[in-house]
């Protein structure tokens, strides 16, 4: 058991620091933004990416984790193959969104209370980060550690240093916009190539690709892909709307600190979730172990949010302006929204090696319309606060619905449950 904890460790470790790259990034830019924008265009920014991150299963269809389900049960042709036909689909679905974008042009802009002219770059932002996910959780279960790496290095170094030359030559928020989207450009087009050095795909692009079967796997498993991305975007528009967008900016800082959190949740569920799929295969054998390590995980959820914490309260007045110290009381509520999420996300693990798709939609879709109930009466009632909090009653009843499905899925005597001892 030791070894396997130091293993899982030294694992999490890595894809930690390999996920804290690209989530840093949104710490130097605070420095730099929450200086040289108003909340107002600040707020602007966090709605734009908050859109961003919605559209981004819508235009994917969430394959990445169709990949990650049978990344085991492929092989290279095959997975070639798989590639191939998650780029043809995710791309019609991008045309589909960027025109139907410049058709409703100016009812959206009215809704969402951004320019209609910059609409289209939402769908074409998705894309790219549609596209660089997807070589992302390739390159993790192919365990190609350095090109997992290498990626979050170049698109954040770009990104960064796009962003911060059109900012500081007062491009505003659209120099973000536009340095976020040519950081991610870069880092696809890169990891396009290592991919295709990779894999056979010679013969694969004159196939036909298998656009109609993952379309059906995705549409089924769209809750669920979109558990993640609806609920931040409910709340910034419920906060735009209800309480203003220079509340929506400062919701956006705090939401900084839990996003840190996120990305240790996220760096140990990278290093697990491959471990936990090939234990599975042998629940009999290894379910001490499996429980044990489910367990610590468990444990360790919110004592590292008390540790965010502990570290938030010294560097949050030194990243963010003055203007945006309205956030700092905000910080634990963020933090906490995201352990409750960790809660959830570790169920959901279960469910997804059983490849039960609709227990894991049912489960994200509750937490959807749960967040937005609880979120739009907590903004009128008690402000951001309010949303925060709904956010974290949303993710604890979801996880708690995920963990009955998952207490069916593996009982003995189920139907495809592993065998017992």
């Amino acid at each position: 058991m030791y070894d396997l904890l130091k293993n899982l460790s030294q694992n999490s470790a890595f894809y930690t620091f390999a996920n804290s790259i690209e989530a840093f990034s949104p710490f130097l830019l605070a420095i730099i933004l929450t200086r040289q924008l108003t909340p107002e265009e600040y707020g602007v920014w966090v709605l734009f990416i908050a859109l961003v991150t919605f559209l981004r299963p819508l235009v994917s269809l969430t394959i990445q984790d169709a990949l990650r389900m049978h990344f085991f049960e492929m092989g290279d042709a095959e997975r070639a193959r798989f590639a191939w036909s998650s780029l043809c689909l995710t791309t019609a679905c991008t045309a589909t969104f960027v025109a139907v974008t410049l058709v409703l042009a100016k009812p959206l802009s009215s809704a969402l209370s951004l320019p209609a002219e910059w609409l289209v770059t939402i769908p074409v932002a998705a894309y790219l980060y549609a596209m660089f996910y997807f070589l992302l959780a390739f390159n993790q279960f192919a365990h190609k550690r350095g090109s997992f790496l290498g990626l979050h290095v170049i698109q954040t170094a770009a990104s960064l240093a796009f962003i911060a030359f059109l900012v500081f030559n007062d491009w505003g928020w659209h120099g973000v916009v536009i340095g976020k989207i040519g950081g991610l450009a870069l880092g696809c087009a890169v990891g396009a190539v290592w991919l295709v050095n990779g894999l056979p795909f010679g013969k694969i692009l004159r196939q036909r690709p298998h656009i109609v079967r993952l379309a059906k796997f995705g549409l089924l498993y769209l809750p669920t892909g979109m558990g993640l991305v609806a609920i931040p975007l409910t709340d910034r528009l419920i906060v735009t709307h209800v309480l203003g967008l220079a509340e929506n900016g400062l919701y956006g800082v705090a939401a900084l600190f839990g996003f840190a959190v996120f990305v240790v949740i996220n760096g140990i569920l990278h290093a697990w979730m491959p471990w936990l799929f090939r234990s599975l295969v042998d629940w009999r054998g290894l379910r001490r172990k499996i429980i044990t390590v489910s367990l610590i995980f468990l444990a360790l959820l919110p004592l590292g949010g008390i540790i965010a914490y502990v570290i938030a309260v010294p560097v949050a007045p030194i990243i963010i302006g003055n203007q945006f110290d309205g956030a700092f009381h905000m910080i634990p509520w963020a933090i906490a929204g995201t352990v409750s999420m960790g809660y959830f996300f570790h169920n959901q693990a279960y469910l997804l090696f059983k490849k039960a798709i609709l227990p894991m939609s049912l489960s994200s879709f509750s937490c959807i319309v749960l967040n937005a109930v609880f979120s739009y009466y907590g903004a009128i009632e008690y402000g951001v606060i309010g949303v925060l909090a709904a956010t974290i009653g949303a993710f604890l009843i979801a996880a708690l619905i995920s963990a009955a499905f998952v207490i069916q899925h593996y009982r003995p005597g189920a139907a495809g449950a592993p065998a017992s001892e």
